[in-house]
């Protein structure tokens, strides 16, 4: 069993005359530029992003879906200036509440961590419940049932992720990648077809990358503010591409090749996206965007239909298991990027220093991993426990128990929605705030730019206000009312009561941070102040402490 990386401040090399201490931590130079970026595409999951949210997206924007994706990629590129300019810094499985220690201190700091580790936590376990529950219901349909339902088949996968990780991050990529590869490749053969083919009606970008094809039959709120509300999910398709921050211990050439590979990544999701969504609306034609590829209820069938169509029913085929398989392999990745925030936490003394111990072996994080598995294990079995009762109104009722009589257990893509809207809040928070210290950073350090940190953050900082509002606004008592009315959508029980989970969470951790701050000082302090340092010739060769000069200065005073 290792033991934690030994730190040692830069004012203490200098007096001992040593270099930065080699570190028994993570397996350095693990990654490359490829490996680094299929991680990120597993933990986006674009085959499922794209067949589930473009229906959605053209109930409310009609054949303006390409222009929701348009709009919504700008808002993520400029969060990704951001993201990169802290890349290019510093390196740390702390990934984003390192880059937030060192520029807005070590309360905030504290907080984005502990959001980033709770919504990383939770994802796992709604991506295992989506992943259960497709495949209890294509399983159902062939007369095969496992006891337990969904929760059955997403304790063993859960059971699956957590073996693999243990192994470390080149095995898991070795298992990941083939998954990544194939849901891209899936898309681009549909896209490139339909494309080609011209779709039903020829090419069409008068009313796909303009409002002209926002109001159709079917469709609301339709227009400008139909694609304002279709951004939300536009913005929401791209949430992952920030889990290469996490992988900085572990990649060659860090500080050059994360926001080279983020950067290349948001373009090319970009690129897909808009396409995606291109292809789609022309080969149903742009006339029925709102009454047959808006048809929420059908989605996924909508691609599937598109892909018998062009291609041929083996691809139809192909996408249904790529929807499942796009979902396991991002439960693979939030593992993994969970286990380094609890690994960073724990290693810095924030967490008990046993959870920033890595296998003598493998350098896997093993720890954290199994408390990870254990902690997705006990969430799905707590959502197995809620049970739904539907009403001839249409209405549902909800329930703790066993199921009996009327009540059925509610299903782990209904259980993912619930999670994955809680994760979304955490992480957008943690956006807002890394768009806040990019420009306090770069004045700290001389580095400021009028459009690196000024408009980029700002611009985006507006654009990811509005899937926060759509969130947080309609639940409120009196604002409420008047947000509908605008379109967003209504939240019903249990949505309207999600946003409390994160007030709850966020709370916790306020308690938490003033524990440590009262009983551990010195442990505290030390908050992201851990980072990979780079040799002359950019490699990756031990960890050290980072001082806070600029801080700590500001402290004194």
């Amino acid at each position: 069993m290792s033991s934690s990386p030994e730190i040692v401040s830069s004012h203490e090399q200098q007096q001992e005359g040593v270099g930065v201490v080699p570190t028994s931590g993570l397996r350095q130079n693990a990654l490359g530029p490829a490996g680094l970026a299929l991680l990120c595409i597993a933990a986006i999951a674009p085959a499922a992003s794209m067949l589930f949210n473009v229906p959605v997206i053209a109930s409310q924007a009609g054949a303006a879906s390409p222009l929701v994706f348009l709009l919504s990629a700008i808002g993520v590129l400029f969060l990704g200036v951001s993201v990169i300019y802290f890349a290019s810094k510093l390196s740390s499985a702390g990934g984003f509440y390192t880059w937030i220690r060192h520029a807005l201190g070590k309360g905030t700091a504290f907080q984005v961590g502990w959001l980033m580790m709770g919504a990383y936590a939770l994802f796992e376990a709604a991506l295992q419940a989506t992943v259960g529950g497709s495949l209890d219901s294509n399983f159902a349909t062939l007369g095969f049932h496992l006891p337990g339902g969904w929760v059955t088949y997403a304790l063993l996968l859960t059971l699956v992720v957590g073996v693999i990780a243990y192994f470390g991050v080149k095995f898991s990529l070795w298992v990941m990648a083939p998954f990544a590869a194939a849901e891209v490749l899936g898309l681009l053969v549909l896209d490139g077809v339909i494309t080609f083919k011209g779709g039903s009606g020829g090419q069409d970008l008068l009313h796909t990358l303009t409002p002209a094809g926002s109001t159709l039959h079917g469709v609301a709120p339709g227009g400008a503010l139909g694609i304002g509300l279709g951004m939300i999910l536009g913005i929401l398709a791209f949430i992952g591409f920030e889990t290469g921050a996490a992988y900085g211990e572990e990649t060659r050439h860090p500080k050059r090749v994360i926001p080279i590979a983020t950067y290349a990544l948001l373009a090319f999701l970009s690129v897909l996206y808009i396409w995606t969504s291109y292809a789609a609306t022309i080969g149903i034609g742009w006339q029925h965007a709102g009454d047959i590829l808006g048809n929420v209820a059908d989605a996924p069938q909508q691609y599937i239909l598109l892909a018998n169509r062009y291609v041929g029913s083996w691809l139809g085929a192909a996408l249904v298991i790529l929807v499942i398989t796009s979902n396991a392999a991002s439960a693979f990745a939030m593992h993994q990027v969970m286990t380094r925030y609890f690994y960073a936490m724990g290693r810095e003394g924030i967490l008990p220093r046993v959870f920033g111990q890595t296998h003598p072996r493998w350098r896997s994080p093993y720890l954290a991993s199994c408390v990870q598995t254990g902690f997705t294990g006990i969430v799905i079995l707590l959502l197995g426990l809620v049970l739904q009762q539907s009403h001839p109104d249409g209405s549902i009722t909800f329930a703790l128990g066993f199921p009996h009589d009327t009540w059925t257990q509610t299903s782990g893509i209904v259980s993912f929605q619930w999670l994955a809207s809680v994760v979304t809040m955490c992480i957008l928070l943690v956006y807002l705030m890394t768009n806040v210290a990019s420009p306090l950073f770069a004045r700290r350090h001389h580095e400021f730019r009028v459009f690196t940190h000024a408009v980029a953050p700002l611009v985006s900082t507006l654009l990811l206000l509005l899937p926060l509002a759509s969130y947080v606004l309609p639940p409120l008592p009196v604002i409420g009312s008047w947000v509908t009315a605008l379109g967003f959508a209504p939240t019903p029980f249990p949505t309207n009561i999600l946003p409390l989970f994160v007030l709850l969470w966020v709370a916790l951790g306020l308690g938490y941070a003033w524990y440590l701050s009262r009983k551990a000082p010195e442990r505290y302090e030390q908050l992201g102040l851990i980072i990979q340092q780079e040799s002359a010739e950019g490699g990756n060769h031990g960890i050290a402490e980072e001082e806070e000069v600029h801080t700590h200065r500001e402290e004194e005073a």
